[in-house]
This record gives structure tokens, C-alpha cells and sequence, in this order.
């Protein structure tokens, strides 16, 4: 009786061990980023930017790289290296297009960027 009763939780846990490990990361990512702020974040500094109120979007990129910060050790098990390398790509040349008020490159940024955030939720 004992066996078949730790046959079956050994089970159990087995399956929801295995559930847990292949389990992407889109089913956590939009939560992640609604916890985080991430996703917040970065659409105020995509309005930002687009009216050009640099101050305000040095601002929001602040918010969006200490999101970043907490979200990546939690991302990197699950995803591709490339997708986080993008990431901290696109964050560098954003601030150096702020830092020098250059909307159509800081533009493309954070949209390129927003893109990015949008792949890693339907992997």
C-alpha cells in the first residue's frame, strides 16, 4: 500500500517537475512585466520620446533598465542569450540617443526594443 502511495506522489511531483521546466516563459513574462513595471515603463518612454520630453524620458529609461535588472536573472533560464543581448543593446544606444535628444534613433530604439519584450512572451 505504502509503494503504491509513493508511486503515485513520486509521480506527481514528476510530472509537475517536468510541467515547471518546460514550461516558456510567455505564460510569465506579460505577469512578469506588469509586476516589474517593464512593460509600463517602457510604453511612458515611447510617449516620451515622441514628445520629445528628454528629461522625463531619461526618467522612464532609468525605470526600464532597473526593471530589466530584476526581470533578466529571472528570463535567462528560459530564453534565448541572443534575445537578452538585444535587450542590453537596445537599452545602451537608447541612452546615448537621449542623452543627445535624437528622436528618430531613440525612436526606433524603444520600439525595436518593445518588439523584443513582445518575442520573449510568445516564445
Amino acid at each position: 500500500m505504502y509503494k503504491k502511495l509513493n508511486a503515485v506522489i513520486t509521480g506527481i511531483i514528476l510530472i509537475i517537475s517536468i510541467t515547471t521546466l518546460t514550461c516558456s516563459c510567455s505564460l510569465l513574462s506579460e505577469s512578469l512585466g506588469r509586476h516589474t513595471g517593464f512593460s509600463e515603463s517602457l510604453k511612458q518612454l515611447e510617449e516620451n520620446i515622441r514628445s520629445e520630453d528628454w528629461d522625463k524620458a531619461e526618467t522612464s529609461l532609468k525605470d526600464s533598465k532597473k526593471a530589466w535588472k530584476k526581470l533578466k536573472p529571472l528570463l535567462q533560464i528560459d530564453i534565448d542569450h541572443d534575445f537578452v543581448y538585444d535587450m542590453e543593446k537596445g537599452l545602451t544606444e537608447l541612452e546615448a540617443y537621449i542623452d543627445t535628444k535624437q528622436k528618430p534613433d531613440s525612436l526606433s530604439t524603444v520600439l525595436l526594443i518593445k518588439d523584443i519584450w513582445q518575442k520573449i512572451g510568445t516564445l
